[in-house]
């Protein structure tokens, strides 16, 4: 039988932000956007090349449990032609990254074995 654990596991919530050369200029925007969208939202700088598992170019964000559905939802709206991986931080990266993982627009390859 599977162990159920608490929601309290979850200290935060990660937004990882995908983009390529032809995706850059509206991840940019975006990436500005979020800067100003919540005092509490820890956007981080635009990755260019991999960074930890993230093979594709990106920027992270760091979302407050408490508000998660209000990012979560300006970004099902807005994210044009991004991905988006959303997981939650609860201890152990590689399942948060892959199990406990969501997409809004199509998966992207990840590095896990950076997580192992």
């Amino acid at each position: 039988m599977q162990v159920l654990r608490p929601s309290e596991d979850v200290e935060e919530f990660h937004a990882h932000l995908y983009f390529d050369a032809v995706t850059r200029t509206s991840a940019v925007l975006l990436h500005e956007k979020m800067q100003s969208f919540h005092p509490r939202l820890k956007v981080n700088t635009l990755a260019e090349g991999s960074r930890g598992p993230h093979v594709m170019p990106m920027f992270g964000m760091d979302i407050p449990k408490d508000i998660f559905a209000e990012v979560v939802s300006f970004l099902v709206l807005n994210r044009g032609p991004h991905s988006i991986l959303i997981h939650p931080v609860s201890g152990n990266e590689l399942l948060d990254h892959t199990h406990h993982a969501l997409w809004l627009g199509p998966p992207q390859p990840l590095n896990l074995a950076v997580l192992v």
